[in-house]
């Protein structure tokens, strides 16, 4: 099989790697062209993207956004007419679906995937992958895609659900760091040293990961019983933490953030579980629409 990987950042570069290493027959491109040139000992490099998706079965795209691969499939559109393409561009849901049909609507093989594992794990036991898309174009690109990601799971046929399970799993990964970082920022204002606080802030997030299912429940179900915890004591415990920044001249923004969604889910249910912050989510929505 003939692959193409468009996109030589971190993450393509280690896909075309790891297909070369496989024995793969790979061409590359790049809109900055040193990168190609370095894998010219290995690889064909092209000139432009039409010429690498010319006469390739299976083009792996791996660029910033999906607005970046649009470009590129719109400048190379009857190129990209005659292969499979696989589209690994993190981005929103909606641009990934609007692309997807964008494809559809030219008449191009289209699988819309996310990658979910660090580039340098790509190809390896626990390199993992969501890929959608059509059923047929799944199965022909499956050998090619399991190589680079052994836990490869196939969600459908709709396009955006992968870019909604990545950016739902994002924004929890980042938001967590975020909170590591303000957590340890906050002891060290009292002396605490980085490497003192981690272990109890490790213990926090393994309590937390534990608790998620629980509010996950709640949310699906939209009842909110308060078991262990109510969620006007989770108000005053985020109060007293904003209050504790702002003292030790520690940014507080995450922590007044957080403070008002629980205080907008609390509002006359103050004696529910701290999971009914799930509405808050979910309210800020719906506002944002009725405007």
């Amino acid at each position: 099989m003939k692959i193409s990987v468009l996109g030589l950042g971190h993450m393509g570069a280690a896909i075309a790697t790891h297909l070369i290493d496989q024995g793969q027959t790979v061409t590359v491109w790049n809109r900055t062209a040193g990168r190609a040139s370095a894998f010219a000992s290995r690889a064909s490099v092209a000139a432009d993207a039409a010429e690498a998706l010319a006469g390739a079965d299976l083009s792996i795209l791996s660029v910033l956004d999906n607005a970046a691969a649009h470009s590129i499939l719109e400048d190379a559109s009857e190129a990209a007419a005659g292969t499979l393409i696989v589209n690994l561009s993190s981005d929103t849901p909606a641009t990934a679906l609007a692309l997807s049909e964008w494809a559809r609507d030219r008449g191009m093989r289209y699988l819309s995937g996310v990658m979910l594992t660090p580039s340098t794990i790509v190809g390896q036991p626990d390199s993992r992958m969501l890929i959608s898309g059509a059923t047929s174009n799944l199965d022909d690109a499956m050998p090619v895609l399991a190589s680079i990601a052994p836990d490869v799971s196939v969600l459908g046929s709709r396009h955006e659900l992968p870019a909604s399970f990545d950016t739902a799993l994002l924004g929890v990964f980042w938001t967590t760091l975020a909170a590591w970082a303000h957590g340890t920022a906050l002891a060290k204002a009292h002396g605490i040293a980085g490497e003192v606080i981690a272990p109890h802030l490790a213990a926090m997030v393994n309590l937390a990961a534990q608790i998620g299912p629980e509010f996950a429940h709640d949310s699906d179900h939209r009842a909110y019983p308060a078991d262990t915890s109510t969620i006007g004591s989770t108000v005053t415990t985020m109060q007293h933490v904003t209050a504790a920044s702002k003292d030790a001249g520690v940014n507080s923004a995450l922590a007044e953030a957080v403070t008002v969604l629980y205080e907008r889910a609390a509002l006359e249910h103050e004696h529910d579980s701290p999971s009914r912050v799930s509405e808050a989510m979910w309210r800020s929505n719906e506002e944002t629409a009725g405007r």
